[in-house]
């Protein structure tokens, strides 16, 4: 069982979830409205999330916020822009590294926040001495004036919401690209704020619906994960006898328990939309799983995938 986020925002999953927790947006469209500054980097929303565009256009306009869009291209988006920063593909996180070596070395982070509430920005500190405007300008073509310019306008403009799309998910660096994203925000203390968070542009609404209920391999529903303890959970949620939940799985190949039964495979992931053909052309031999994929069902969902 999968769903669609695993191609578009399996990176914003992963890269969120290892910073607050849980893979999702952190505030909601509304609440944008409440913003004094918008960061907006790997999305171009007036062709592809027009809805959202409504509620960062209404942001700008009432707030007086800047709107700051990165992109390589010149997008219908960027035009709305107070400030635009073209940069290299794939040099997200040099970019969000060079903005915060302007922080830092200005001292315009939120130290109280940093104290209180962050772990490990020491650490991160240490990488971002590094990335000197000039170095930043040598990997990804900005101006270290334009990127201390995009830092002030930040520190002064708070709260802030940074918001990302495919563009920077869609990497083979994505994870690092949104850790970079929310590290940002963690410096400037615009978590937990009204007007702040970090803010995931999906497809559709069924995208992080999806994501929250669990529709994957890899994890029951709100992220639990598949250990012995996630499944007693849900089993008490949904009034099921976790036994009966036990004995639903396939056994492990060549694997007995205390009782010659066959180990239950309820804790292993199953196979993604990306590799379903191998559970359907590889020998069962090679596969963890007693057979081949016999069937498919696809629901709302574009099999081209």
């Amino acid at each position: 069982m999968d769903h669609q986020a695993r191609i578009c925002h399996s990176t914003t999953i992963a890269g969120v979830a290892n910073t607050w927790g849980y893979g999702a947006m952190t505030n909601s469209y509304n609440d944008i409205h409440k913003s004094r500054a918008i960061f907006l980097i790997g999305g171009n929303p007036v062709e592809a999330h027009p809805v959202s565009l409504m509620h960062l256009l209404k942001c700008k306009e009432q707030n007086n916020a800047p709107l700051i869009v990165c992109d390589p291209r010149f997008t219908r988006t960027a035009a709305h822009a107070t400030e635009y920063v073209r940069f290299r593909p794939g040099s997200d996180v040099a970019l969000v590294w060079g903005i915060l070596w302007h922080i830092f070395e200005n001292g315009w982070e939120d130290k109280d926040f940093i104290r209180r509430r962050v772990w490990g920005m020491d650490e991160v500190k240490q990488e971002i001495a590094k990335w000197t405007p000039e170095e930043t300008e040598r990997v990804n073509g900005v101006p270290g004036s334009q990127l201390r310019r995009v830092a002030h306008t930040l520190a002064n403009n708070r709260s802030g919401t940074v918001i990302w799309c495919m563009g920077g998910t869609q990497h083979t660096n994505g994870n690092n690209n949104i850790r970079a994203y929310c590290i940002l925000q963690l410096a400037l203390g615009n978590m937990g704020q009204a007007g702040g968070g970090t803010n995931i542009f999906r497809g559709h609404d069924d995208v992080q619906g999806a994501t929250d209920l669990g529709v994957l391999v890899d994890t029951l529903p709100s992220y639990y994960g598949l250990s012995d303890g996630a499944w007693k959970h849900w089993a008490r949620v949904w009034d099921v006898d976790y036994d009966y939940l036990y004995g639903r799985f396939f056994a492990k190949i060549g694997e007995k328990d205390a009782d010659g039964k066959g180990t239950s495979m309820i804790n292993e992931k199953g196979m993604p939309v990306l590799r379903w053909f191998d559970g359907v052309l590889e020998a069962k031999e090679d596969l963890e799983q007693p057979d081949t994929v016999n069937g498919m069902v696809f629901w709302g969902h574009a099999p081209n995938s």
